[in-house]
């Protein structure tokens, strides 16, 4: 009997989708700048564990091993 993909895949804590190509990632938050204000950068200190979708489609830094 073969064990079901659930059962063996985790899950990504960005998008919560199960995944079996997870990265370490810090997720950064990007404020555009504006007349009235400057634009930041932030960088959150926990790392989470993320898909192939989400470090394509959202702003993060990799953790290095």
């Amino acid at each position: 009997r073969r064990p079901s993909v659930n059962a063996m895949a985790t899950t990504c804590d960005s998008c919560g989708a199960p995944a079996d190509d997870l990265a370490t990632v810090r997720r950064v938050y990007v404020t555009p700048e504006a007349w009235d204000s400057e634009g930041r950068v932030d960088v959150v200190d926990d790392a989470e564990q993320w898909c192939f979708p989400c470090r394509s489609m959202y702003p993060h830094q990799e953790v290095e091993a």
